[in-house]
């Protein structure tokens, strides 16, 4: 588990059945996206280098590449864009969105999956067996290429492993409880897939004229639905970690104005999953993960933590927990509805302590007093068809 008419009530949210989801390919594209139906579509993939830069600070880049926006609070615009952010060699923070007139995702014969932004400024290639994920840049900005290859399997959500696996989380909600306008959109309209759960990466860029280059332990998932997160969304927590021989990414999430908040976990050992699931927070108590923010910073007008722990409590009978803690070193970007930090982790192995370098991040979409127009950084608009 990323940006930018008046809040858009509950009320008045599109008609689903508008929306046509396109889920025989992995990678999609998943929804139909358009300026009036605010449905957003969108592949995440991060990079950490486990070698930090002289003040501390790991090397990382973090690319989302957008099919509408993740949080909107005017018109559904630009409708095609791709967001860098993250920190170079010398552990200086980067941030730019580049905002394109075309984008197309589609699947070849073959199996592999293309995406193209602009005039093939921006392009990805997606592998059919889900074990590789590159991205290619050749804009006035950036160039170079991100490679991500996978140690582990593809999932969805709730733990699936194929694609006609759903990636939505109906089924937590299948018991004909009452639901929501936003838990509607949450449980049975938000899809996820993790193509990537983690593995050896690198990354050789031209950063505004800058050469960044690492290698790292790699991230990539996708996600769509049919509205903008802050219609649903009240506050959303995301950590991915690769630690010692541990792997995982949880999230939790609570939506507007509802009782059933979500939480997913998918942890593996050796490139092996101990669990993949999915729950409604509070509804059982084994085969879940808990994640809990702690401290506490002042940073782009809100009070934002400063560490997180995460504790899985695996399946099972004797329900062995396997435990780790987070502590933020950077924030980037940082903006009073959405921060995402570089942390170190702590935990997991037993008789001693493992660490890494990774990501944590926390989505506030609620947030009411922040700036009219507020975005994730400098935009530069590219008018190729």
């Amino acid at each position: 588990m990323r940006r930018s008419l008046a809040l858009v009530s509950l009320g008045s949210l599109l008609p689903f059945s508008a929306l046509a989801a396109y889920l025989s390919n992995w990678e999609g594209s998943h929804i139909d996206v358009a300026a009036d139906n605010g449905a957003i579509d969108w592949w995440y993939t991060q990079v950490v280098d486990q070698t930090p830069a002289p003040n501390g600070i790991p090397p990382s880049i973090e690319v989302v590449l957008k099919h509408g926006n993740t949080f909107q609070y005017g018109a559904n615009t630009p409708l095609y864009s791709v967001d860098i952010n993250g920190f170079d060699q010398d552990g200086i923070a980067f941030a730019q969105s580049l905002v394109f007139n075309t984008s197309s995702v589609y699947p070849t014969p073959s199996g592999v999956t293309f995406g193209t932004w602009g005039n093939n400024e921006i392009t990805f290639f997606a592998t059919s067996d889900r074990k590789d994920f590159t991205v290619h840049f050749n804009t006035t900005y950036v160039t170079g290429t991100v490679a991500l290859k996978s140690g582990s399997s593809a999932r969805t959500g709730c733990g699936g492993t194929k694609v006609t696996d759903s990636p939505f989380f109906s089924n937590l909600v299948s018991d004909g409880r009452e639901l929501t306008a936003a838990e509607v959109i949450l449980y049975q309209k938000t899809g996820w897939r993790i193509t990537i759960p983690g593995g050896p990466s690198t990354v050789d860029v031209v950063l505004g004229g800058k050469s960044v280059k690492f290698t790292g332990t790699g991230y990539k998932d996708s996600n769509w639905g049919p509205n903008a997160m802050n219609d649903f969304i009240k506050s959303w927590y995301v950590l991915i970690a690769q630690v010692g021989p541990w792997s995982f990414v949880t999230f939790s999430g609570t939506p507007i104005n509802g009782t059933n908040s979500i939480n997913s976990g998918h942890l593996s050992y050796n490139g092996e999953f101990v669990t993949s699931q999915c729950n409604i927070i509070g509804e059982r108590k084994t085969d879940i993960s808990v994640i809990t923010p702690s401290g506490t910073v002042v940073d782009s007008g809100v009070v934002a933590p400063t560490a997180f722990d995460v504790t899985f409590v695996l399946p099972g009978h004797s329900a062995k927990n396997v435990s780790f803690h987070a502590e933020n070193i950077a924030v980037n970007p940082t903006v009073s509805i959405y921060h995402r930090w570089t942390a170190k982790y702590v935990g997991g192995a037993v008789g001693g302590k493992q660490y890494t370098l990774s990501i944590t991040e926390w989505m506030n979409a609620d947030h009411t007093n922040r700036p009219v127009g507020e975005v994730l950084g400098p935009t530069i608009t590219l008018m190729h068809e």
